[in-house]
Order: C-alpha cells, then sequence, then structure tokens
C-alpha cells in the first residue's frame, strides 16, 4: 500500500498562513509589507489557488456536524468540490507561488513559522491529493483528524469568557476607555525595563508568529549577554560570586536546537539583563 507524504511546499493552507502571519510580523514592525503584494497576486478573487483555500477553510472554520456522519458526508462533498477544480492551472499557479516567496525570503526560514493547526491542514492536503485507493486506512486517519478539529473548534464556540461578553457588550466610549486604561497599566508595568528588555520584549510581541525571524534576533543576544557577563566577572574580586556568573553564562540556551521561542525563553533572557544591570552598577 501506498505511503502518503505531506509536503508543506505544496500545501496551500501552510502557504497562506505562513504568509499571514509573515505580514502581521512586516506590518507590526516596519510601514513595508513584502508580503501583500504576493497575497494579492496568487489570492485574489478567482484564482485557482484562492478556490482551494476556500475548501481548506470550509474544512477548518465552518464545520457544524450534529454526527460524524454528516461530517464525513461534508467532506466527500468538498472533496468532490476539489476534484472540479483545474488542476493544470492550480499547480502553475502553486508553483509560481512557491517561487516568487522563495525568490523575496529565504523559504527554509519561513517554513519554520509555527503553524497552530498544522496537523489539520496536513490532513487536508492528503485528502485533496491522493486517491482512497493509494492508502485507505492513512486516509481514514486523516479524516478523523479533520473530525476532531471540528469538535474542538464547536467546544471552543460553546465556552465564552463571562468577561470578554461583558466587555464587548458596553458602549463604545466605556470600552474605549477601558482600552486605554489598560494600555496605561501596560506602559506603566514596564516602565522600569531597561533598553534591552525593551528591545527583546519588542521583537518578541512584533515576530511571535515569525520563529525564524525571532530566532535570528536571539542569535545575536545571547552572545552579547555572555560578553557583558565575561567583561563583568573579569571585575569581580569574589571567587564563589565569579563561578556562579560563570556558570549562569553557560547555562544560557542556545537556539539552534529550540523549534519555538516560548514566553519562558524571553523571560530567561530578560532576567540575564537585569543580572548585568545589577553587576555593573556594582563595579560603576
Amino acid at each position: 500500500m501506498k505511503k502518503l507524504k505531506h509536503s508543506k511546499y505544496k500545501n496551500t493552507g501552510i502557504l497562506f498562513e505562513i504568509l499571514i502571519r509573515k505580514l502581521t510580523s512586516e506590518t507590526l514592525s516596519s510601514n513595508k509589507t513584502l508580503t501583500v503584494d504576493i497575497i494579492k497576486k496568487y489570492f485574489g478573487r478567482n484564482t485557482e489557488l484562492s478556490k482551494e483555500l476556500q475548501l481548506y477553510n470550509a474544512l477548518v472554520k465552518e464545520q457544524q456536524f450534529k454526527s460524524d456522519a454528516q461530517g464525513l458526508d461534508f467532506i466527500r462533498m468538498i472533496s468532490e468540490s476539489h476534484r472540479k477544480l483545474n488542476q493544470a492551472v492550480l499547480k502553475r499557479q502553486k508553483y509560481n507561488l512557491v517561487k516568487e516567496i522563495s525568490n523575496k525570503f529565504i523559504f527554509e526560514d519561513l517554513a519554520k513559522i509555527h503553524i497552530n493547526n498544522y496537523k489539520t491542514l496536513a490532513s487536508i492536503y492528503m485528502l485533496f491529493e491522493y486517491a482512497e485507493t493509494n492508502n485507505p486506512k492513512q486516509l481514514l486517519e486523516c479524516k478523523s483528524a479533520i473530525l476532531s478539529n471540528g469538535l474542538i473548534h464547536k467546544h471552543k464556540a460553546a465556552t465564552k469568557d463571562p468577561l470578554i461578553e461583558a466587555y464587548v457588550s458596553q458602549p463604545k466610549d466605556v470600552r474605549l476607555l477601558a482600552y486605554k486604561l489598560l494600555v496605561d497599566q501596560f506602559n506603566e508595568k514596564y516602565s522600569v525595563l531597561n533598553e534591552s528588555q525593551k528591545r527583546l520584549l519588542n521583537k518578541y510581541i512584533t515576530n511571535v508568529n515569525d520563529t525564524a525571524e525571532l530566532t535570528k534576533y536571539i542569535k545575536v543576544v545571547i552572545p552579547e549577554i555572555k560578553q557583558k557577563l565575561n567583561d563583568q566577572s573579569k571585575l569581580i574580586t569574589d571567587k564563589a560570586t565569579k563561578i556562579k556568573v560563570k556558570k549562569l553564562s553557560e547555562m544560557l540556551c542556545t537556539v539552534e536546537n529550540i523549534k519555538i521561542i516560548k514566553e519562558s525563553h524571553i523571560l530567561s533572557l530578560l532576567r540575564y539583563f537585569d543580572l548585568i544591570d545589577e553587576l555593573q552598577g556594582v563595579h560603576a
């Protein structure tokens, strides 16, 4: 029996998610958005890619099944709709899309961007790309993954946060005032951060979906921290303290083996900046 293989480079749902996350990152960090023209060109009205994306979205976002049987019937109808697309044009548009992305960005870096519903999108890709006879067992697993995703969405939709519901129900001027207070509290809370910490936090917020860009920045930050700790260590006269600072420097994480930069990693680096400030204060 043929083993089905997934390709993120040919998965329209994943390609679109990557572009949207890259666009968000660019928009937050600068006025220049390189990806917006690509999105308009390939996912504009009436392109085969936009039609295929609609089918992906139908299976990811629009599921309201009363039973698994109804869900499987819906999956079958979506699969039939996909077979009616112009496959030759779709293949050509997808090839040109990947080529243009590769020309403007480093595709391998973009491919590292974290996609929350990756498993579901991969299952949809295999459902669209392979016939039932290729591997019935594996395709059944794909359908189960898609159905499970629908159940999760329905559960989340049914569970509403009363605080959010209360906020949304307020008049516009009350919501704006609440938002202003929230921003003021945020600014007050982080006013004590030094410039290095603010830069790190800003990079994390603006590139939280862009793992490659965030990793690239942290690869520069970590050696800088190590160098500063090393410089301060030379000024320490207490032997025990010197050993502790050296040990802390050695414990600094290396991002090469980290797939996703988490909040805990950022928090750890913020604390290292605090330590450097304290040491510099002692030796000022």
